[in-house]
């Protein structure tokens, strides 16, 4: 088991409440996907630029309390950690299932928003030679675009759960094939140099 779990309702309502609380324009489980996101594009955990450029955005270049700074550090650690676990899907913050299915849906899109931002903020202009991250990103965009309705059935609660399993999934296979393939292409490399002939 990872600290970060998705399905800890407090973790989510913790730092939704932190980020009420400083004004902040951005809900929990869109400013965790913009560091999946970026983490998805090869963001990495001792990179701390992610602070300004996150914080230009979300909060109108405002700064945030201490508290919430504390609370975004947190989860920028946690959600990284998770990210180079290679047997673990992707985090995702989200309000857990004592939340209606409708708020649960609504998350997922902000999430999935905050996903694009942070991977166009942190790939660039950079090419994706990839068709999995390119159908992956694909799929992510479709969802971020849903209008959000449902009912508050056992079937719709199903539907969010598999929604879930298939963005985990999703942003699995970008950091897999964008960040661990470059990472082990890099040591081949290194490997390679260092080879006398």
């Amino acid at each position: 088991m990872n600290d970060f779990s998705e399905n800890d309702g407090s973790l989510y309502q913790n730092f939704e409440d932190v980020l009420a609380e400083s004004d902040c324009e951005i809900s929990a489980s869109e400013f965790q996907g913009v560091l999946a996101g970026m983490f998805s594009a090869g963001l990495k955990l001792a990179d701390q630029q992610w602070k300004s450029t996150l914080l230009e955005i979300v909060n109108e270049g405002r700064a945030l309390s201490a508290e919430a700074l504390k609370a975004a550090q947190d989860i920028f650690n946690k959600t990284g950690k998770v990210f180079i676990e290679e047997d673990v899907l992707a985090p995702i913050l989200l309000p857990d299932d004592s939340y209606p299915v409708i708020d649960r849906l609504e998350a997922i899109v902000l999430w999935s928003q905050g996903f694009l931002l942070g991977f166009g903020l942190q790939q660039a202009d950079k090419l994706i030679n990839s068709p999995e991250v390119a159908e992956s990103l694909q799929d992510i965009s479709k969802i971020a675009q849903c209008e959000v309705s449902a009912d508050e059935s056992e079937e719709s609660q199903l539907d969010v759960e598999m929604l879930i399993e298939h963005i985990k999934v999703a942003v699995k296979v970008i950091y897999l094939e964008l960040v661990v393939k470059n990472q082990q292409l890099d040591v081949a490399s290194m490997g390679d140099s260092d080879t006398c002939h």
